[in-house]
């Protein structure tokens, strides 16, 4: 399985259920983690991602696999020390392909 495919966004629940009716039935559904409110969906991606332990609960409990390594190792994501981490995040099983909803980026003026 490829790391990343992306499907257009659905703004509907048919073309959800058209969407959904491509991937097979046992692939877990992931949305974005933090904040309130809420978005119309505004990318829709089968990725790979790595479920890990130890995390704050304002993050997500998966990952994609490179920022998972980078935090296994106490780095985040964008690549900068961590200065007090407590107990590293643990990786928790193996990698798994995931259908992932991302809320859609808006302007701050909107």
């Amino acid at each position: 399985m490829t790391e990343h495919i992306a499907f257009p966004p659905p703004k509907t629940v048919a073309e959800l259920r058209q969407l959904l009716d491509q991937i097979p039935g046992d692939i877990p559904v992931l949305v974005d983690a933090y904040e309130a409110a809420y978005s119309q969906i505004g990318a829709v991606a089968l990725t790979e991602v790595q479920e890990l332990s130890n995390r704050p609960s304002y993050l997500g409990r998966f990952d994609h696999l490179d920022d998972a390594a980078r935090a296994v190792a106490g780095e985040d994501a964008a690549g900068w020390a961590i200065a007090d981490p407590g107990p590293l995040p643990e990786l928790v099983g193996e990698p798994t392909v995931a259908l992932v909803l991302r809320r859609e980026v808006r302007d701050a003026d909107d």
